[in-house]
């Protein structure tokens, strides 16, 4: 893993599926040996679940790990947020991995999206109409507040992952709803992604890759160019600004304050506090936060604040 030594403390999230075990499997043969296995159990699909822990904290223990374990209602999450089972699941695990960070004295995680799941979610974004940082896909390397995030499996496909599961003989559990399609992610991976290797060749989800890369490389430099938002922004010098960058101030703002949720919608909706003559002087954003304009400037309120 570049840039990172071996004799580093890192934590590793490991499902119990494939990847995450090749992953850990991988990473004890690069000679990393001091590592903490995190696992969140869900408690979404029961006694599966449960055995999903229990190999995962056996393989570490074998290995002489440390291990992260709790539990989770998912389900109850969600429902009480109105998140759907994916957003809920995805936002107690970084919350999960957080507090093992914390609880080790470590700012180093590891994860194993791999380049399949990067050209998923680069479709996936793209079919959901995002810019480019979307279309950039995931980052190698990420903060998630103080942790670094890195992910050294996203230039490896499932099917070489799949080569080295069998050639070292490594354990793992099978998630029974990653084949269902009840899921979008899961109908653009089962029917979507197969279609246009049949159609294009398999050589398309190289070229999905390249152009990821690149995009993203152009975000980190569009955003480079993004200023420090004071509190309350002027109208006046957001309307003199180019629009991509107008909307790039915008979404820094947002984030910077502590909206959830950020994206396209939301920074349109702000947006339309310009327009004096037809555009609305507040609109309301998640999290109980309200964006308003007043004698020429735009601020941001919170309910109960």
């Amino acid at each position: 893993m570049s840039g990172v030594s071996n004799r580093k403390k890192l934590l590793v999230g490991v499902s119990g599926g494939r990847d995450s075990m090749v992953l850990l499997h991988a990473l004890l043969g690069a000679g990393f040996k001091n590592l903490v296995v995190c696992h969140l159990d869900h408690t979404l699909r029961g006694r599966s679940s449960d055995a999903d822990a229990r190999l995962v904290v056996s393989e570490a223990r074998r290995a002489g790990l440390r291990v992260e374990h709790a539990k989770a209602r998912t389900a109850e999450f969600a429902a009480s947020e109105k998140k759907s089972l994916e957003l809920a699941a995805r936002e107690l695990r970084m919350a999960f991995f957080e507090e093992c960070a914390a609880r080790e004295k470590t700012k180093i995680l590891v994860l194993a999206h791999h380049a399949d799941d990067q050209v998923e979610t680069c479709l996936f974004n793209f079919l959901r109409g995002t810019g480019a940082a979307g279309l950039g896909g995931i980052k190698p390397v990420s903060q998630l507040g103080k942790l670094t995030v890195h992910r050294p499996l996203l230039g490896v496909t499932r099917t070489q992952i799949e080569d080295f599961r069998k050639r070292h003989k490594v354990r793992f559990r099978e998630d029974a709803s990653n084949a269902g399609l009840e899921h979008t992610r899961n109908k653009l991976r089962h029917r979507v992604m197969p279609l246009l290797s049949e159609i294009m060749g398999e050589s398309y989800s190289s070229a999905i890759l390249r152009a990821s890369e690149i995009l993203r490389g152009e975000e980190e430099w569009m955003s480079s160019l993004v200023p420090e938002c004071p509190a309350e922004l002027s109208c006046k010098d957001l309307r003199g600004m180019p629009p991509a960058l107008r909307s790039r101030v915008i979404l820094r703002w947002l984030r910077e304050r502590g909206v959830p949720e950020v994206g396209y919608a939301e920074t349109r909706r702000v947006l339309s506090l310009l327009d004096t003559v037809n555009g609305p002087s507040k609109v309301n954003l998640r999290g109980n936060h309200h964006a308003r304009r007043r004698s020429g400037v735009l601020f941001l309120e919170s309910e109960g604040a």
